[in-house]
C-alpha cells in the first residue's frame, strides 16, 4: 500500500499529513497559506504590506518605484496604462525602463498595434537598442492574444508593449497567466474611457493630461492619486 497524502486547514494554516500502510500518521511542519502568500504579492494586509516581495525593474523614476512594490514595473505581470489621448506621457513613462532592457541581451521586444510610426532616432536618443525592436499589427482581440502568447512562450521576448481598446476578461487573463509563465513584463495602454471596466492587470495606472498620476491598482498597496512625475521629451542627463 503507497502512501497518501491529506491536506488539513486550520485557521489561516495548512498542516500536510502522510498515511502509512500500518496506519501511522505523521505531521510536517505547519505551513502558512496566508504568509505565503502575502510574500507573492497576491494577497496582503495593512500590516504585512511590507513583506511583500516582487519581482520587478526600476521605472527610472524615483518617486514612482518607492510607490510601487519591488519597486518598480513587475516582471510576470501585466500593467494597464490608462491615458485620456495619445502622446500624454504614456509612453515617455515607460521608456527608461523600455530602453534598460533593451541594452540588457539579445531578446526582442514586441510593440503591438502602434497607433503611430516611432521615432527610430528619439528612441536611440533614449537609449533605445532599435535592433532589438519588433513592430506588429493585429486586427482582432484574439489575434492580440495570440500573439502575446507566443511571442513570451517563444522565450525570445523581454517585454511586450501592446496598444488596445476592447479585450474581455478572459483574454486578458490568458496574457496575464502567460506573463507569469515567462516572466516577462507585459504593458497594455489603453484609453482612459476603460478606467471603471474590471482587470485583471496587477499594476494599473491613470496618467492625464497633465502628466499626474494616479496607481489605480497595485499588489500590497492602497490606490495613491494625482502623483506628480516629470516626464522628460529627453532622456535625463542629454
Amino acid at each position: 500500500m503507497q502512501p497518501f497524502y491529506s491536506l488539513a486547514n486550520q485557521s489561516r494554516f495548512a498542516i500536510l499529513y502522510i498515511h502509512t500502510a500500518k496506519g501511522m500518521r505523521h505531521e510536517f511542519p505547519r505551513v502558512s497559506l496566508v504568509d505565503t502568500l502575502t510574500e507573492q504579492g497576491r494577497i496582503w494586509t495593512a500590516r504585512d504590506a511590507r513583506e511583500t516581495t516582487v519581482a520587478a525593474i526600476s521605472s527610472g523614476y524615483a518617486e514612482l518605484d518607492a510607490l510601487l512594490p519591488g519597486h518598480g514595473w513587475p516582471l510576470g505581470a501585466v500593467t494597464e496604462i490608462l491615458y485620456p489621448e495619445l502622446g500624454c506621457g504614456e509612453l515617455r513613462l515607460l521608456l527608461p525602463a523600455l530602453a534598460r532592457l533593451s541594452q540588457q541581451d539579445e531578446r526582442w521586444q514586441l510593440w503591438l498595434n502602434v497607433p503611430l510610426p516611432p521615432c527610430v532616432p528619439a528612441l536611440q536618443h533614449w537609449g533605445f537598442n532599435t535592433r532589438r525592436l519588433l513592430l506588429a499589427h493585429t486586427s482582432r482581440p484574439v489575434d492580440v492574444c495570440h500573439s502575446l502568447e507566443k511571442s513570451l512562450q517563444s522565450g525570445g521576448c523581454q517585454a511586450a508593449v501592446v496598444w488596445l481598446t476592447q479585450l474581455d476578461k478572459a483574454l486578458m487573463r490568458r496574457i496575464q497567466l502567460a506573463a507569469e509563465s515567462a516572466r516577462v513584463a507585459v504593458f497594455m495602454l489603453r484609453p482612459s474611457q476603460f478606467e471603471n471596466q474590471p482587470s485583471v492587470a496587477s499594476l494599473r495606472l491613470a496618467i492625464n493630461a497633465q502628466g499626474r498620476i494616479n496607481i489605480i491598482k497595485r499588489r500590497a498597496g492602497w490606490p495613491v492619486n494625482d502623483l506628480q512625475i516629470s516626464l522628460p521629451l529627453n532622456r535625463v542627463g542629454c
